[in-house]
């Protein structure tokens, strides 16, 4: 072994003193609590415990009020259930589509808006391929309402775990997940309708029967259901549990679309 130098062993016998040194020993006691996700604040500049404690209300005071406020408003809704709404829309929903459907004359009106338009003559005259009638309408919901629903869903599922202030992807003038999950939806719920005035522009385009199959009852009750939504979101404010309402009719809708959508195929391959 090669013997240390004077240097050296000053520096290691002097080492022991630094460690516990006052400064050190202060340095090391300095305080730091997260206050929040990401948030790691110093509390350096508050009064150390040589001379009083932080109290909760010091604390308190460096939360911003607003994210204190939706952390409690999470805390209520998940410590109770969803309102009985979000699960009697749907089946209400289907009745009153199935009636619609079946014992109205709403086929007839659309029936003859359509023609009015002329867009079944239009359509029969570009003489396109047969697939073509039987899938453009599916393509069209899958890619245009797929994106917008699903997207706007996932914003909202997003909102729903405090993360809706943050930037949002593709929203113009840096908006916020909360602010496009509102866009989006209005816009999905739009799309899903013209769809289905386009549905049954096909469906007279090649001489079939309006109105006739599952999948016309499922859009409709779709249709139905998100203007429930819509009207839970303009009433909902912070109200806990129309909030838990509305995130827990989303996720019955997002199931129910897919069903539609199975309906949908089914009727398609069958013409």
């Amino acid at each position: 072994l090669s013997a240390a130098s004077p240097a050296a062993v000053r520096s290691r016998a002097a080492t022991p003193a630094i460690r516990h040194s006052p400064a050190a020993a202060a340095l090391a006691a300095r305080p730091r609590v997260s206050l929040l996700r990401g948030e790691a604040t110093s509390l350096a500049k508050l009064p150390t415990a040589g001379k009083h404690a932080a109290t909760g209300q010091q604390l308190s005071a460096m939360v911003p009020k607003a994210r204190a406020g939706r952390v409690a408003m999470r805390a209520q809704e998940t410590a109770s259930g969803p309102p009985p709404v979000a699960f009697v829309a749907p089946p209400v929903a289907l009745a009153l589509a199935y009636a619609l459907v079946k014992f109205t004359a709403l086929d007839q009106a659309l029936i003859g808006l359509i023609e009015a338009q002329g867009a079944p003559e239009m359509f029969r005259a570009l003489d396109m391929p047969g697939w073509f009638y039987h899938w453009f309408h599916a393509a069209n919901m899958a890619i245009a309402g797929g994106a917008m629903g699903g997207y706007g869903a996932w914003l909202g599922f997003e909102t729903k775990a405090g993360r809706g202030d943050e930037p949002a992807w593709g929203a113009l003038n840096g908006g916020t997940k909360r602010e496009l999950h509102k866009q989006l939806m209005a816009g999905a719920a739009l799309v899903f309708a013209a769809g289905g005035l386009g549905g049954v522009t096909f469906m007279m385009t090649m001489q079939k029967a309006v109105f006739e199959s599952p999948h016309a009852v499922t859009g409709m009750m779709e249709l139905l259901l998100f203007a429930t939504q819509g009207a839970i979101a303009v009433a909902m404010g912070s109200n806990p549990q129309l909030r838990k309402a509305h995130s827990t009719l989303g996720s019955i809708i997002l199931t129910l679309l897919t069903a539609h959508a199975a309906l949908g195929i089914k009727l398609g391959l069958g013409l």
